[in-house]
């Protein structure tokens, strides 16, 4: 009997210890960080009292201190830190949670703004808060303008169909005058629809803006290669009003890749203008430097456009980028229709 007694209290001692022992695989936390009058902010996790021991103290930003207790104020179900920072928290800050948990759903409350939910999961032994995701601001007009215009010229230059459509305008317009107007035409017109919908105005699911965007090369092509066998169509008639229209398509896709990034509600101007200013200079880059490979054939190798050699290279990219824009149509086309499935 004495054995059987022993027994048991051994066993409710190894499950009253249990939870502690293993909670780093029980589940995910309620969080929440707030922005206070004062200037601190208050990270607080909410859970039970056999999980406290397996909260820890955050590491915070060099610029920024822990107040009072370093392990925080625990209450019954909740365990409270307060830190301040020399100057606001802002999109470029992490708070790394050394918290024996799986992950945080966390609430961010930053002052006089709405508060956003988000979830930051367990990575290399610790939870990390990245800021940039919580909507956090950017600190100043200079660093808004900045990392809105890098991640601008970052979107255009790794996104390889705007480039391919730009390329297929080049091969269409040349340079000179008739380059000036079809650029300024796209850009005009990919700025309206960027800033109507950031805004708000239009709202168009990203699958057939992204479809539409592959047809509009898949357009480009058939006409470059209709005007290589003698039958010139609209676009080289014409090639501001087609770099106008499809430019509507293509700010529609500018504008899906600034919305993931999530923004804060006070730097939306900000992040129009910057954004989209980033999005040209990439542009810009793109255009001189297809036009200094053309200018090094031109001038270094005696290769002009109405060379056999040149269009021979025109002919032979176009289809490259056709077929390639074709695969996105279909693939981007079947998109459309995934959800029905």
């Amino acid at each position: 009997m004495m054995h059987f007694l022993a027994l048991l209290v051994l066993l409710m001692v190894a499950g009253a210890f249990a939870p502690l022992a293993n909670a780093h695989t029980l589940g995910v936390d309620k969080a929440d960080l707030a922005e206070m009058k004062d200037g601190s902010y208050h990270l607080v996790s909410r859970v039970p009292p056999r999980y406290q021991p397996l909260i820890a103290a955050p590491q915070l930003p060099s610029r920024c201190e822990m107040q009072g207790n370093p392990r925080g104020s625990r209450g019954a179900y909740e365990v409270r830190f307060v830190f301040t920072c020399e100057s606001a928290l802002t999109a470029e800050d992490e708070i790394v949670l050394p918290w024996r948990r799986e992950g945080a759903m966390m609430t961010v409350t930053w002052l006089g703004e709405e508060p956003v939910t988000g979830f930051s999961g367990k990575d290399a032994g610790v939870i990390t808060l990245n800021l940039a995701e919580y909507l956090a601001g950017s600190g100043s007009v200079w660093a808004g303008a900045k990392r809105y215009t890098l991640l601008g010229i970052d979107h255009i230059l790794v996104g390889i169909d705007h480039l391919l459509f730009v390329l297929a305008l080049l091969f269409v317009v040349g340079g000179g005058w008739r380059l000036v107007k079809t650029i300024t035409a796209f850009t005009i017109a990919h700025s309206i629809t960027l800033g109507l919908a950031t805004l708000g105005y239009i709202n168009m699911p990203s699958a057939p803006v992204e479809a539409a965007i592959a047809l509009s090369i898949v357009f480009l092509c058939v006409e470059i290669i209709h005007a290589q066998q003698g039958r010139a169509g609209i676009t080289f008639s014409y090639p501001w009003i087609v770099a106008f229209a499809f430019g509507l398509l293509h700010g529609l896709g500018f504008a899906g890749a600034l919305s993931e990034i999530g923004l804060p509600p006070a730097e939306i101007p900000l992040a129009l203008l910057f954004f989209n200013i980033g999005v040209e200079l990439g542009q810009l880059l793109f255009v001189f430097a297809v036009l200094g490979v053309l200018a090094i054939f031109r001038y270094g190798a005696g290769i002009t456009r109405d060379s056999p050699h040149f269009l021979k290279v025109e002919r032979v990219s176009v289809y490259v980028i056709g077929v390639l824009a074709s695969y996105w149509l279909i693939e981007r086309g079947l998109g459309i229709f995934q959800p029905l499935a």
